[in-house]
């Protein structure tokens, strides 16, 4: 179970068989656990809402122990202090998911960071892990691409008949997406262990598909891209969605997809089946360098999706403030947006909490 919080409900053995998981079978024997920990606490997207179901979705397989890292939050008064007590050791966990968006680490986390992948560790970015940090030479050669301008670097994307392209700086749209949506991922190396096995090509569920990465792009293999199509305000041409990049003896894995905003209600991204194979996939390949989750009978193909009912969850609350509004620790509710169409997550109404600070912009989501 998760140590973070407490889950309100216990999954039946009925409403387990009907997600279409199939447990790895280690019969009696003892396994040594994938120690995964969650780095999150500031996000533009809903990482009060996605974080638990991360968490849901890797502790569904037996093999992971999972933990959430916390951070101190963007609008207390007293984070500078809470920023220097923060000391997580990174070297505890054999992967790292980076599910953070915010402003800049200390110092001596930051060399934490750099120390932990230069040192061997492993690192999962999802969705807008790849925004954050602009000018942390380290973290954007870790990453390769990332959400900024045309002027922040290369782009990389592949042509109609698979060739890889890349942009120089300056030529070329920068970061962006279209409208939300499902689209076919097409497989750039279906024997690479998180891929083999699945279909070439699965459909999606609705999704932001990110465009025009940029960053230094150095020693990039991408494992995933899909075709952003002009007719959903796409650019056109075949977008990277999951890549590696080595780092010391460390490594990322970067993957795109997972859009959850802030006053979003569902999270069909989340809840696809092809996501959570890969996701979970990805994590034990990370850290052991095989895989043993298995294609489970629910995965997509090429031509239609396939959406899993989340289970009920808590939101993660804002770490207490004394005497700001909306930080207080939430009252526990059924927050699955299958069993609950109607409900809204009570985080919602703490608006002042969830407004951009000076000089952010609301414009676009990402």
């Amino acid at each position: 179970m998760p140590r973070h919080f407490t889950l309100l409900l216990v999954l039946s053995a009925m409403l387990f068989a009907c997600t279409g998981i199939q447990a790895e079978d280690h019969g009696d024997k003892a396994i040594d656990k994938v120690k995964v920990a969650i780095f999150t606490g500031q996000n533009n997207h809903g990482w009060m809402m996605d974080t638990p179901v991360l968490e849901d979705i890797l502790d569904d397989h037996k093999i992971f122990d999972t933990t959430v890292l916390q951070t101190p939050d963007r609008k207390d008064p007293d984070k500078a202090a809470k920023w220097q007590a923060f000391k997580p050791d990174f070297t505890k966990f054999d992967v790292i998911v980076l599910n953070y968006n915010g402003e800049m680490w200390p110092d001596h986390i930051k060399k934490g960071w750099v120390d932990y992948v230069a040192g061997g560790g492993k690192v999962y970015s999802f969705h807008a892990g790849n925004n954050p940090f602009k000018g942390w030479a380290e973290f954007e050669q870790m990453i390769g691409l990332l959400w900024r301008g045309n002027k922040d670097g290369k782009r990389v994307y592949f042509d109609d008949e698979g060739n890889k392209v890349v942009q120089d700086e300056g030529e070329g749209p920068g970061a962006g997406h279209g409208s939300q949506h499902a689209y076919v991922v097409d497989t750039k190396d279906n024997e690479h262990p998180v891929f083999k096995g699945l279909p070439d090509q699965w459909m999606h569920a609705k999704d932001e598909l990110y465009h025009g990465q940029r960053g230094p792009a150095l020693n990039m293999t991408v494992l995933l891209t899909a075709y952003a199509e002009p007719k959903t305000r796409g650019t056109g041409v075949h977008e990277p969605i999951v890549w590696t990049i080595p780092y010391g003896d460390g490594l990322i894995m970067t993957n795109v997809m997972g859009h959850w905003w802030k006053n979003q209600k569902d999270g069909p991204a989340l809840a696809c089946a092809g996501f959570q194979t890969i996701f979970t996939r990805s994590i034990e390949w990370l850290a052991t360098g095989k895989v043993t989750i298995e294609k489970p009978d629910d995965f997509p193909t090429k031509d239609a999706v396939s959406v899993r009912e989340l289970k009920p969850f808590e939101p993660l609350a804002y770490i207490h403030v004394p005497g700001v509004p909306g930080s207080d620790p939430m009252a526990s509710c059924d927050c699955s947006p299958q069993t609950q169409p109607g409900f809204v997550p009570a985080w919602v109404q703490f608006a002042d909490m969830l407004k951009p600070l000076p000089g952010e912009s609301t414009a676009e989501q990402r």
